[in-house]
């Protein structure tokens, strides 16, 4: 009897240490793993103050060459670096003032009438209709003016107030293009700084393009054959186009 109940203790005894192992083993394998970034912080301390150092350790050198009237490392070509753009950058001079005393107006008109009716009668079509808009505000508030010192773009609006103004002497280039089956016309005169003055809806735009090469070659002297630079002592009568009084 005593024989035959042993093994069954010892069986149980077993049973008993393999489930406590196992759940050791559970209870190992669901804790957390401890995770530090102490390491990395460490590392980026250390390759910060290891910059801070390489810094430092230049601007003295930097120094000492100065002190040694040597130009430092890298100084000498990033000056010559800013000296070419201090070279290429434009002059901040000052425009050139012209005397417009004594002028006269040789044509001053308000853009076409048949570009304001045109647009209007295109405005029934929700399509035209900013473009509508914009002509009836350009008949009412803008006008042009030709002189013969200058070329004028005026607007007068209740929310803009303006008046552009260019000598003869100052355009560099004139471009033009008919509309309206050639009874008026869009034109932009270039200036030699690059700005530009748009008129739309010219009358007599082809005549006043002509007028306006005419008397830049008269008051620069392009046409007498004048040496560069040169100026002349005295400015001709201005011309007005055909059909102006």
């Amino acid at each position: 009897m005593y024989a035959l109940s042993a093994p069954r203790c010892d069986a149980t005894a077993a049973r008993g240490l393999g489930s406590s192992r196992s759940a050791g083993l559970r209870v190992a394998a669901r804790a957390p793993v401890p995770f530090t970034t102490l390491p990395a912080r460490r590392l980026t301390v250390v390759r910060a103050a290891a910059d801070d150092d390489d810094a430092d350790f230049e601007a003295r050198l930097a120094a000492l060459k100065r002190a040694k009237g040597e130009t430092p490392y890298g100084e000498g070509k990033k000056a010559a670096r800013e000296g070419e753009k201090k070279a290429a950058a434009p002059s901040s001079s000052k425009k050139r003032q012209y005397d417009f005393s004594g002028e006269t107006v040789v044509f001053e008109s308000a853009p076409h009438r048949g570009d304001l009716a045109v647009n209007v009668a295109l405005g029934i079509t929700l399509i035209w209709l900013p473009l509508s808009i914009a002509a009836v505000g350009r008949g009412l508030f803008v006008k042009y003016r030709f002189t013969d010192r200058r070329i004028s773009c005026i607007t007068a609006a209740p929310w803009q107030n303006e008046q552009l103004d260019a000598a003869y002497e100052e355009v560099k280039a004139v471009t033009s293009i008919g509309r309206g089956v050639g009874a008026w016309g869009d034109m932009v005169v270039t200036l030699n700084d690059g700005s530009k003055i748009e008129m739309r809806s010219l009358p007599r735009f082809k005549e006043m393009e002509a007028y306006i090469l005419q008397r830049r070659d008269e008051l620069t002297g392009r046409n007498r054959g004048a040496p560069s630079g040169g100026s002349s002592a005295a400015e001709p009568a201005a011309a007005a186009p055909k059909g102006f009084s």
